[in-house]
């Protein structure tokens, strides 16, 4: 077996900015390896053939979050990302690079990051312990089981890239983004907190303005599933006396798909959505299903699975 690291050539095609000249491609030929990393790579751009091109970069051990970008469209962290792994994956030696969508660009790579740390210090991102903690008087223990479920959402790095690829945050401007429900959630959670009616009223009325898209999911570098933090924030929605329209909404919601698993088995999206909107909040859609000739696979009823008394004893958690 060679110990040779063969080279290849690859070009990246990156999008530049800036507030002058507005948005251009540029093209930079270069040789990698089998260990280049896209910072790697900008980085012996800048130095050897184009040092105005900006991007962002610290710790090139996806750690600080600094170096977001989308590579061939996917938001990624570039010291994360080989750059043959992207031709093999792709298998093209063009690669485009962007800046992150949603975030305003400052200059090329770089984006202003303003609204997204605002979001994250609106969910309060720090431990209030008690007055007696405070004066030394006690001190505060977490579990080994408390930790184990606080950790995953602990690793959040502060990137970025879940409210780049976040629907929800672009539509909805009271949704708080993936990663302050995970960051938010983190402390909700945490039996040493002593602001916990505070945090749900931040958080709760926002949860329930996620889709479920699972964007968050699919390109957090760190694995850290913004959505279940968001998930495990509506399960307080009983215990907590806060209510709002889209709070009242999402609950009626569960309870139709409960109801509709336990009739069926399945879940009937027409009648899930009947009774969550009601008739006349469904009203526009069904004209649009009518007249679109899809109504009739609305008003389709659905047969029960067999053994269904199996699936309602799992519901009643015999």
């Amino acid at each position: 077996m060679s110990l040779q690291n063969e080279e290849q050539e690859v070009i990246l095609r990156i999008k530049r900015f800036s507030p002058e000249k507005g948005s251009w491609w540029q093209e930079y030929k270069l040789k990698v390896d089998r260990f280049t990393q896209f910072t790697e790579a900008l980085r012996r751009i800048k130095t050897e053939q184009d040092p105005t091109l900006a991007y962002r970069a610290s710790c090139h051990m996806a750690v600080c979050g600094s170096c977001g970008m989308k590579i061939n469209g996917e938001p990624r962290l570039a010291c994360k990302t080989l750059v043959l792994d992207m031709v093999k994956k792709y298998g093209s030696n063009v690669i485009t690079i962007e800046p992150m969508d949603y975030f305003k660009p400052v200059k090329d790579l770089i984006v202003d990051l303003d609204d997204f740390y605002q979001r994250m210090y609106k969910v309060k991102p720090r431990l209030y312990p008690s007055e007696e903690v405070l004066k030394g008087e006690a001190e505060h223990r977490l579990k080994p089981e408390d930790q184990r479920m606080l950790w995953k959402f602990a690793q959040c790095i502060w990137c970025g890239l879940c409210v780049s690829a976040c629907p929800s945050v672009r539509n909805d401007p009271d949704f708080l983004g993936p990663a302050a429900h995970a960051k938010g959630f983190r402390f909700l959670a945490d039996p040493r907190d002593t602001i916990t009616e505070e945090r749900l009223k931040i958080l709760l009325d926002s949860a329930w303005r996620c889709t479920y898209c699972y964007m968050c999911y699919n390109v957090c570098p760190r694995d850290v599933e913004p959505v279940t933090a968001i998930k495990k924030t509506r399960a307080y929605t009983k215990s907590a006396n806060i209510t709002s329209p889209v709070i009242e909404t999402g609950k009626k919601h569960s309870e139709a798909i409960f109801a509709s698993i336990y009739e069926t088995g399945k879940i009937d999206e027409a009648k899930v959505y009947l009774s969550t909107y009601g008739v006349l909040g469904s009203l526009r859609d069904m004209i649009f299903l009518l007249q679109s000739g899809k109504l009739k696979y609305a008003l389709v009823k659905e047969k029960p699975v067999e053994n269904i008394n199996e699936v309602r004893k799992v519901l009643r958690g015999e």
